[in-house]
């Protein structure tokens, strides 16, 4: 299984974030950069199986990233056993 990682000590806006999405998961050059392009890339784009990791995320950075941390948990759900995601707090 691949694992991708997504180090938030790289990553301070959402489109740092889509910017590092669209590079790390070899999306698209018409990736919109929203939420509803990254649901629609995470299960029906992206081989499988995958993991993806968010790293080094702050309290701060885990309210900010909310919507995006549940579209990843969503598509977990959706797509079963080939989908790992995991979040971490930085420092913990």
């Amino acid at each position: 299984m691949e694992t991708i990682s997504f180090d938030f000590d790289r990553i301070g806006t959402e489109k740092d974030f889509y910017t590092t999405a669209a590079r790390q998961l070899k999306l698209p050059e018409h990736f919109g950069s929203n939420l509803d392009a990254l649901w629609d890339v995470l299960t029906g784009h992206i081989s499988l199986p995958v993991k993806i990791d968010f790293i080094n995320l702050t309290m701060s950075q885990l309210e900010t990233f909310s919507d995006v941390i549940a579209v990843f948990e969503d598509a977990a759900g959706e797509l079963g056993d080939g989908f790992v995601f995991n979040y971490s707090l930085k420092g913990l």
